[in-house]
């Protein structure tokens, strides 16, 4: 008993860590708590103290209320903590227990659930057939055979319902991809009935019966819907893989696996959709406890004498009902009430085209706008039509933009799975924290950015997040923590990804640095500028490759879709002992950029605003020139090396009369910088900024270095857009 006490004691510490930062609206968080009180309560299983027992099964009730919104104040919460806490103590310093624990079973909301009258059938049905059935006996060959049979089947049945999911979360109304769901829950309840494997057959019917209410359009596909499933799907393979361990024995089993929680989920799903359309608010409110059946009568004669009036608002405004009860019900009256949004499938080949055709009604527009016929027309009904038709063009263009914007969440949610795996491959305790799911990226980015991510993941679970003991000894949790999410700013998408693990090693990173011939020796670096020295092809610091990470090609290719295809940027921001965050930083859109026109002597660029720091007009006295650098302008007392663009983009340019280049302090410099690394771009002007639409240059100028694609201008000539990266390695060489 002592020895599971003391486990119990680090768990709950560990779990007392992970609720300080716990939001009631942070899912994966929530779902690692219900793992960890299910690993406490497997760990008392076979344990006398039915005190702890009860606080534990109370407090996952509770966590599962928190999930399905019907609770969203954590205190309570809390306080189980502590007293699992000090029960434990008294416990293991062999105290006699003497608490009342009541009120706190009482606070949690500790009863039995009342299932569904389908749930409710399904398990009199079950318990009926273990009565019937028993358990299984010694198997003879054939019955082997069709076990055997059963587990690869229902195995690979499993493995193609996570891909569906996903593309069912971007469609939620698309019946094929519901079907194809359905159909392995329907086949693995049907045979593992037949084979008597009683709780397989439980969860899948349960399930099945929640996707045939979808199939029904009786309730909508959601994210809670979709995480159920997931969770389900992983109970059933751990189950079947029992079965399949078990063979040998001759005895085959499902495993001491409890699936009465999931059931729970589910169960209440199905009660919700049952129950149908959308339900009064004060029913609701009266149902949940919230608020008295006399307060929503009188509510309601206030509302006839106040029809503008809102029932929510009247409780609310009269102090009957606290306002984040009024939203919790009226999000859940929203999410089972009966769907009457339509939806479309569109072919993708015709939507492309639908947004190139926009953008080039976008150009024809902004061409007519410069025409000088309407420039210097006098005509006001004129005037009035061409801005009429500004504005029309500018809100179908954001329109059409949106139309390739796809919520980030399905690539995150295929983070939970890779780094579940990597971890346990790795031997580590990792969670993954995430935010910013709905954050809106281009769809054509989608699958560009999951193969980066992938390899920074690695990365932090492999070397970046350090081995439990080692964390333990550092006074850290057990337990490393990945973040992930996404925002916008300025513009931009970020996507951040981070652990708090060792941080980078700038000293080994050095020295990796100078054996491998990258820089010089007493070469001085600034820490930004070594942390990039990462992105290297075929750099690491790894001293043995392992089949997660360790060949030096994983940020190689970070700095290759991010950097180059996509035209963004990273940022690093490493402490070490504290751990890592990679900022990435990429347009909205890829059809469209943000960009600065610029004039070079006869030809004007465009230059993405993402690289652009500053741009002014330099003094005579902050033009340098430095032997072996060449050029530089002083930038806020820092000497950044200057680029002229005449020059390597080979344009002819106007000289002064003495025959030399007119002199860096008589044009515009633009101070760019591409990973840490700063320079001054010289130009003659600057024109303005705009949105321009992109356009390859095609097959034979698509990979020209420096040039990132084309755009026509107002006046139908074409503009160059540069390509930053590629203008710092042309200035040195590379």
């Amino acid at each position: 008993m002592k020895n599971s006490l003391e486990k119990l004691i680090q768990q709950i510490n560990s779990l007392a860590e992970d609720t300080i930062m716990l939001d009631p609206g942070d899912m994966p968080g929530l779902r690692e708590i219900l793992k960890s009180l299910g690993s406490m309560e497997d760990l008392l299983r076979d344990e006398k103290e039915g005190s702890l027992i009860s606080i534990i099964r109370a407090m996952k009730g509770y966590i599962e209320m928190v999930i399905l919104e019907e609770k969203s104040d954590l205190s309570p919460f809390e306080t189980g903590i502590s007293q699992l806490q000090e029960i434990c103590r008294d416990l293991i310093n062999e105290k006699e227990f003497d608490r009342d624990i009541s009120s706190l079973l009482i606070s949690l909301g500790y009863k039995e659930t009342e299932p569904s009258a389908e749930m409710a059938d399904l398990r009199e049905e079950a318990k009926e057939g273990e009565e019937e059935k028993g358990t299984p006996g010694i198997m003879s060959e054939e019955d082997k055979e069709i076990i055997i049979d059963f587990v690869i089947e229902a195995l690979e049945d499993l493995a193609t319902i996570e891909v569906k999911l996903m593309d069912l979360e971007e469609d939620p109304s698309d019946l094929e991809t519901i079907n194809a769901i359905f159909r392995p829950f329907h086949t693995v309840k049907g045979v593992s009935a037949f084979l008597n494997f009683n709780k397989i057959n439980r969860l899948a019917h349960g399930v099945e019966s929640l996707l045939e209410k979808a199939r029904s359009k009786e309730l909508y596909i959601d994210g809670e819907i979709i995480d159920v499933i997931l969770d389900s799907v992983d109970i059933l393979t751990r189950m079947i893989e029992n079965v399949q361990a078990s063979l040998d024995t001759g005895t085959p089993l499902e495993g001491d696996i409890d699936i009465e929680q999931i059931i729970v989920r589910v169960d209440h799903l199905i009660t919700k959709a049952e129950e149908g359309g959308e339900r009064p608010l004060g029913e609701m409110l009266v149902e949940k406890g919230a608020v008295s059946k006399v307060d929503v009568e009188d509510a309601l004669d206030i509302q006839k004498e106040e029809q503008e009036k809102k029932i929510g608002e009247i409780l609310v405004e009269g102090k009957k009902v606290e306002t984040r009860e009024v939203v919790s019900a009226l999000r859940e009256q929203k999410r089972f009430g009966r769907q009457v949004t339509l939806q479309a499938k569109i072919d993708i080949d015709k939507l492309d085209n639908v947004v190139d055709m926009v953008g080039e009604l976008a150009i024809a527009q902004s061409m007519l706008r410069q025409n000088e016929v309407i420039k210097t027309s006098r005509d006001r009904k004129l005037d009035q039509i061409t801005g009429q038709l500004n504005l029309i063009t500018s809100g179908l263009q954001k329109t059409a933009m949106s139309l390739r914007m796809v919520p980030i969440r399905t690539t995150f949610q295929r983070m939970l799975r890779l780094v579940r795996d990597l971890a346990k491959k790795a031997g580590k305790e990792v969670r993954l924290v995430m935010s910013g799911e709905d954050t809106e990226i281009d769809r054509n980015m989608v699958e560009e950015i999951y193969d980066p991510m992938v390899h920074m993941i690695r990365n932090s679970i492999d070397h970046g997040l350090e081995p439990p003991e080692e964390r333990e000894a550092a006074n850290k949790p057990r337990q490393g923590t990945i973040f992930l999410s996404a925002y916008h700013k300025g513009g931009d998408i970020v996507i951040e990804i981070g652990d708090d693990g060792r941080g980078l090693d700038r000293e080994k990173i050095l020295k990796k640095a100078i054996s491998s011939g990258l820089i010089r020796e007493g070469e001085r670096l600034s820490d930004g500028e070594i942390n990039n020295l990462i992105f290297h092809p075929g750099f690491s610091t790894a001293k043995k490759v392992t089949d997660i990470s360790g060949r030096g090609v994983g940020m190689d290719i970070v700095k290759s879709t991010i950097i180059e295809r996509l035209r963004g940027r990273v940022d690093i921001q490493s402490i070490p002992g504290k751990g890592i965050t990679f900022f990435n930083h990429l347009p909205l859109t890829l059809a469209i950029v943000d960009g600065m026109i610029v004039r070079v002597a006869d030809e004007r660029y465009i230059i993405p605003t993402l690289t652009i720091q500053e741009s002014f007009k330099p003094k005579r006295d902050d033009y340098h020139t430095v032997t072996g650098e060449g050029e530089m302008i002083m930038v806020r007392d820092n000497l950044v090396p200057l680029i002229r663009l005449d020059r390597l983009l080979g344009r002819n340019r106007d000289h002064s009369s003495n025959g030399k280049d007119i002199p860096p302090w008589e044009r515009l410099v633009v101070v760019v910088e591409n990973q840490e690394r700063r320079t001054c771009l010289l130009v003659d002007e600057l024109l303005g900024k705009e949105d321009v639409v992109i356009k390859s240059l095609g097959g034979g100028l698509k990979d020209t270095k420096g040039i990132a694609g084309g755009t026509i201008m107002g006046d139908g000539k074409v503009g160059l857009i540069l390509d930053i990266a590629g203008i710092f390695d042309i200035a040195v060489g590379e």
